[in-house]
This record gives structure tokens, C-alpha cells and sequence, in this order.
């Protein structure tokens, strides 16, 4: 520890006050909040540029996507979200990972790249839609991860709902039906599924940088503002502003919201 009596040079003195100041300070901020949307997108690029690659067969799995709806192909994670994925799970090494929300199987094939660290790791991942849910398994069996990953045609809350409580999960990616998601939280938090150290990462949770917008403003206030699109888009954000809400009050867990791609947060149990 530093001696109050020591002299410091005129620089480390402001970065101490910096550390330790609870009080916000410009050169703490990201540099984004200020930016333009060109600049925005230039650092994204020398990021994902400076990050792990984009392996050739999920890089033709999200093309294939795009070209064939570039509307839906929206659902997918970016790939620097990807790469950020794999690098999370190779790092926790979870033994049992459960996916709410595959689509295609594109996050679901960064998740099980980052399990191959860890031997005898599964993956389970579900998708509502009969013939997504095909598309994402065929998908899994071309990157070569079939023995990893079991890709089921059921609903997220029915699968909830059903899976065995002493099979205890390590680590849960939330990426399904927004308008449920503090319905899939409580569920797997009332049934006791995390195992002690699992995480919960739930994606969206910014909503296309709406979220705290919404969040003071009542739902009249917002009933004929816009298109039906804008509408149900505002409608989404105010839901998804109640459900960090909803985690944020919860005694149970402890949680922390990353303002990173389109709002991370991350939830385990409470010590």
C-alpha cells in the first residue's frame, strides 16, 4: 500500500483519484458513447479483427442464412459475440450447457467449440420451429459436433419444465422468445437447475439499444407512437427492462448487465 506520504508525480496522483472515486469520470466511459456511428462501426471491425477468426463452416452457415431470409438472419449472435462465447465457455468449462433459443445452431456450434476443452461436456439446445430445428441439427453434424450437441424440437419452457433436477446445468444461454424470458429465469431458478457455480448469460437484454430508454416511460405513453413495427419493438424493450428488473430484485441470485453487443447479463446464485 501506498504511504499517504509519499509524493507522487502528477499523473499517478489523478489516476488513484480515478480508481478510487465512486463519482463518473469521462476517461472511464467507453469511447463509443460519444461516437458516431461510422466510428462505431470501424472499432467493431478492428476488433473483430484483432479477435479469434471465424471458423469457414460457421462462416458459410450464417452466409447461408442470410441469403436465404436476411430478415430472420438477424437472430443470429454477431461473430466477435461468437468468438466472445466460445472464449467464456473454454474459460468456465462447464460439464452440462443448456441453450434456450438455437435457430440455425450457429451460437449453439461457438458454444460447443468452446467445450471442446472440456471432456465429456454435452450441450443440449432446443428451437420450437420443426423445420429450423432440422436445419440447426444438420448444421451441428457439419461442424462435426453431433457427439456434443443434441438439438431438440420442443419449446424452451416446456423443456424447462420437464429437465431432471439432479441433472444440474453449469452454464445456460438464454437467446429464445424475449416476451418469456423472466418465465425461463424463474424456472430454472424455482426448480433448482444451476448447479452452484452455473451461470446464466441472457442475451438481448439492451434490445437494440432501447431498453433504458424505455424504461421511464409508460406503456399509454407509447400505445400510437410509430409503425406497428416501432411499436412492437418499444414493447420488447419495456419487457425486457421488467425482466432485469425482475433480477435485479431477486435475493436469490446476483447479476451484472454488460452494455456489450446488444446487452449481456450475466446471473448466478447468490453466495
Amino acid at each position: 500500500m501506498l504511504s499517504r506520504h509519499v509524493l507522487l508525480p502528477p499523473r499517478l496522483l489523478i489516476a488513484r483519484r480515478l480508481i478510487h472515486s465512486s463519482r463518473p469520470h469521462p476517461t472511464l466511459r467507453s469511447f463509443l458513447d460519444n461516437s458516431d456511428e461510422a466510428s462505431q462501426h470501424s472499432a467493431y471491425q478492428y476488433a473483430h479483427s484483432y479477435s479469434q477468426s471465424e471458423p469457414p463452416v460457421l462462416a458459410s452457415i450464417r452466409e447461408a442464412a442470410v441469403a436465404r431470409d436476411p430478415t430472420e438472419a438477424q437472430k443470429m449472435i454477431s461473430p466477435l459475440q461468437g468468438a466472445f462465447m466460445r472464449h467464456f465457455v473454454s474459460i468456465q468449462r462447464p460439464k452440462s450447457v443448456l441453450e434456450l433459443g438455437s435457430y440455425i445452431g450457429y451460437s449453439t456450434i461457438w458454444l460447443a467449440q468452446g467445450l471442446q476443452a472440456t471432456p465429456g461436456s454435452t450441450l443440449c439446445t432446443c428451437e420450437s420451429d420443426q423445420t429450423i430445428a432440422h436445419i440447426a441439427e444438420e448444421n451441428v453434424k457439419l461442424a462435426g459436433l453431433a457427439d456434443t450437441v443434441r438439438v431438440v424440437n420442443v419449446p424452451a419452457d416446456l423443456l424447462l419444465g420437464e429437465w431432471d433436477p439432479n441433472h444440474k446445468l453449469d452454464l445456460v444461454f438464454i437467446d429464445a422468445n424475449k416476451s418469456a424470458y423472466k418465465r425461463y429465469y424463474s424456472m430454472i431458478i424455482n426448480r433448482d437447475l444451476l448447479s452452484e457455480n452455473g451461470q446464466i448469460i441472457v442475451d438481448n437484454v439492451l434490445f437494440h439499444g432501447q431498453v433504458h430508454t424505455q424504461a421511464t416511460i409508460s406503456n399509454a405513453s407509447n400505445d400510437d407512437d410509430g409503425t406497428k413495427a416501432v411499436r412492437k419493438a418499444k414493447g420488447i424493450a419495456r419487457k425486457m427492462h421488467s425482466f432485469n428488473e425482475f433480477v435485479a430484485k431477486d435475493p436469490r441470485t446476483t447479476q451484472v448487465l454488460l452494455p456489450i453487443f446488444d446487452g449481456l447479463l450475466l446471473i448466478q446464485k447468490a453466495k
